[in-house]
């Protein structure tokens, strides 16, 4: 009997859908994770490092991860491909700015609630807490840019 039990249970266990799995289709999400599959910058290095596959490396997530290595031609490639993206989700009308900390996750949804107000920028929290160097990195890169582009197109 017990074993019967146990044996159902395993089956109805294995037998389950993914109906609990959470999508998150937000603004924020889908810019972080939106592929630009036209980048070049770097494709000699990405030759150079054959483990490294240059088509991976197409999204502002993706490409953050890139600033963790320790080579600097890795590093700089992994810049010149985030300055790229951002450029063109700006082009696109999707200035993106990178936020972490405490309750980032909540400011981000707050201040995107409204994306006509602050030059239409679109708040993506990248950590809650503590984020590893390299994301840090990625996002004074990417609102840098952000910043930048922003300012030359109020002064025209």
């Amino acid at each position: 009997m017990i074993l019967s039990f146990f044996s159902f249970f395993l089956a109805e266990s294995q037998n389950q859908d993914d109906s609990n799995i959470i999508e998150d289709n937000s603004i924020s999400t889908q810019l972080y994770t939106k592929c630009f599959q036209n980048l070049n910058q770097g494709n000699e290095i990405f030759k150079k490092y054959p483990t490294l596959d240059s088509s991976m490396f197409c999204t502002l997530l993706h490409c953050s991860f890139l600033l963790a290595y320790k080579e600097t031609d890795i590093q700089i490639v992994a810049e010149q491909r985030l300055i790229g993206i951002t450029t063109q989700l700006f082009k696109e009308g999707n200035p993106v700015y990178l936020i972490n900390g405490l309750e980032s996750g909540s400011i981000e949804k707050k201040k995107n609630e409204n994306l006509e107000d602050d030059n239409h920028i679109v708040y993506i929290s990248y950590a809650e807490c503590t984020s590893s160097f390299y994301l840090k990195r990625a996002a004074d890169i990417v609102n840098k840019q952000t910043l930048s582009l922003i300012k030359q197109e109020s002064s025209k």
